[in-house]
């Protein structure tokens, strides 16, 4: 007999192998666990939630665009939209591509299946760790058993539901390492006994009385509960990453720098958490090591900054950390010039001079990952009494910003009725929001500082657009009050820059209140639509100079849009020879207290010497 070549051996041992590989469980504990991110928290996570019965609970985080009727019961982390939502959804995103990339272990053949009385995989209704595939829906048809420790996936191609009082039992097996992943709507029949991650963006029905350890994940789709017990189970006891980075924009005079800023992070109970509070640190910032749960990140103020947030973080500063997550909440500060007091017979008929800036991403979102992005800006001479020179355009995560058109007479100032037209491209390889800053200066002998920002966010890796919106701010008074001040009313204006319409728009003045919006919403439905313009008021007295902000707020999609405006109201100040009291923002009525009372004591010395010169 011929002797066997080396080749031919090696060939008949690759084959065994591969046939051994494939044949049973052996090859079925390949299957592994993603990482969840901030969906890890999520018990309900849908566009839209349906609940209209009371007695459902929900133990674990619930997000949604649009809410339910009837609120659920349970220890809820979060509740409703917001970036921690939106952030939630595109982890959903990343863990299903992770999920869909595994090597199917067992195949099912034909189309439906029964998964509790198959057998062709083994034992009919027995399951040990690994990825199965089906051409068609799967159904929980009864009894069900995950048997050994293990990653399990299920993956049919169509729907998946189960018979009313099916169960699935875990026998060494963990909640945290079950996922059924449908490309159809999923639907438990009444009194199911549930465990493991769904995620389906087609939506998920939950039958009456269902007890369910696990997540319903459905970002893009409705989930519909009733009389049900969900339980996001505990997976770990890893500790979180949360890093605090702390940016500063200046312009127009602002010299300060990271440090200059004390950051605090507090938990869920309000207490200081280890290391906090601390000086800010620019990139890559502070990190903290955390347990699962939700924080508060915030700094002590600086009127001369406003402070917007962006990564992880809400647009109020709140976090909500799964375990294992490593999360980063980034904290910009924009200096705010503030005008020079004037001072009696010191140029007190100036104008006070006001920018405005608009800006929108080109794309608003990049569902497939990481892209490019043209960040499109306007600015234009928002008090429209006198030009503006010197004017500056820049953005925290975008340069160069190149200058494109609006200069109509060439003589490099934005005159009234120009509108300046800039651009600027990147590669966003995640979800970003930045902020564009736009510096004026008066054209007359006091060079007065006028600045206006701009906010947006680019969603990268989730179908998701995020909303825009812009306000600029007008008070009725642009030349200084004499000595005493006077009432002022502040006109408001409203718009939506993107293609979404906001909900829940508010409209707030760190310095007067109520702000009041008057006119706008052309067929009363109470949304921004991107083709309106709605006007706001509010008056107040000001007594001295002063810088005010006011904040538009407008949500949609489950994230938060945020604009700023800003506007200097000037007050004639005495000029008393070194004196030594500059005003300040609002600490000026202060001072005009003790000029007064200084003025007081001349003129009351004054009278001393004429009454004893006319003794």
């Amino acid at each position: 007999m011929k002797k066997p070549s080396r080749n031919t051996i090696i060939v008949a041992i690759l084959t065994v192998v591969f046939v051994l590989g494939f044949a049973g469980p052996i090859a079925a504990l390949a299957a592994t666990t993603p990482s969840l991110g901030a969906a890890a928290a999520y018990g309900v996570l849908g566009s839209t939630y349906t609940n209209t019965t009371a007695g459902t609970t929900i133990n674990g985080g619930v997000g949604f665009t649009t809410g339910p009727a009837v609120a659920p019961l349970g220890t809820h982390i979060n509740y409703g939209s917001g970036a921690p939502y939106a952030i939630a959804g595109a982890d959903q995103g990343s863990a299903l591509s992770a999920l869909a990339s595994q090597l199917c272990t067992f195949t099912f053949g034909g189309g439906a299946i029964n998964l509790s009385t198959d057998i062709t995989h083994g034992t009919a209704g027995v399951y040990v760790p690994g990825v199965y595939c089906s051409s068609g829906a799967m159904d929980i048809g009864g009894p069900l058993t995950l048997n050994g420790s293990g990653t399990y996936i299920f993956r049919p191609v169509g729907a998946l539901t189960s018979t009313a009082g099916a169960t699935v039992t875990l026998t060494g097996a963990s909640a945290c390492d079950v996922f059924w992943t449908p490309t159809q709507a999923a639907t438990f029949a009444a009194n199911t006994t549930l465990a493991g991650t769904v995620i389906s963006n087609a939506g998920v029905t939950v039958g009456a009385n269902t007890t369910w350890t696990g997540r319903s994940l459905a970002f893009g789709g409705t989930i519909t509960t009733d009389t049900n017990t969900i339980t996001v189970p505990t997976c770990g006891s890893l500790p979180a990453t949360l890093n605090v980075v702390k940016l500063v924009v200046n312009g127009g005079g602002g010299a300060a720098i990271s440090s200059s800023f004390s950051v605090h992070v507090k938990n869920s109970s309000s207490t200081e958490v280890s290391g906090s509070p601390a000086a800010g640190v620019a990139a890559p910032g502070i990190s903290y090591s955390l347990a699962a749960g939700t924080y508060a990140v915030s700094e002590d103020a600086n009127t001369s900054y406003v402070r917007s947030f962006s990564g992880a973080c809400n647009s109020s500063g709140n976090v909500t950390l799964a375990a294992g997550e490593n999360r980063t909440c980034t904290i910009v500060n924009t200096f705010v010039p503030l005008a020079a007091p004037v001072l009696i017979g010191a140029g007190g008929g100036r104008i006070i001079p006001l920018i405005g800036i608009v800006k929108v991403p080109t794309p608003l979102a990049l569902p497939a990952g990481p892209g490019s992005v043209i960040y499109n800006y306007t600015a234009w001479n928002v008090g429209g009494q006198q030009s503006l020179t010197n004017v500056t355009l820049t953005d925290d995560k975008c340069a160069p910003v190149n200058f494109v058109s609006g200069d109509l007479n060439n003589n490099a100032k934005l005159d009234p009725g120009e509108y300046w037209k800039y651009s600027c491209a990147a590669t966003l390889a995640n979800t970003t929001t930045n902020t564009a800053i736009a510096i004026g200066h008066s054209d007359d002998g006091a060079n007065q500082a006028t600045i206006a920002t701009a906010i947006a966010t680019v969603v990268v890796g989730a179908p998701l657009t995020p909303p825009l919106i812009n306000i600029i701010k007008v008070p009725d008074r642009l030349t200084p009050f004499p000595f005493g001040g006077g009432d002022v009313t502040y006109a408001y204006t409203v718009i939506n820059p993107g293609v979404v319409a906001l909900h829940d728009v508010v409209v707030t003045d760190d310095k007067c209140a109520p702000v009041s919006r008057i006119s706008g919403d052309l067929n009363s439905n109470n949304l921004l639509e991107p083709s309106e313009i709605w006007a706001y008021t509010c008056r107040t007295n000001v007594p001295a100079s002063t810088r005010n902000i006011a904040t538009a707020e407008g949500k949609a999609n489950g994230l938060t849009a945020l604009g700023y405006a800003f506007a200097d109201v000037l007050v004639t100040t005495p000029s008393l020879p070194d004196a030594g009291f500059l005003p300040e923002d609002s600490t000026f009525s202060g001072d005009i207290i003790v000029i007064s009372g200084l003025l007081l004591f001349v003129l009351t010395a004054l009278a001393v010497i004429s009454k004893e010169r006319t003794v």
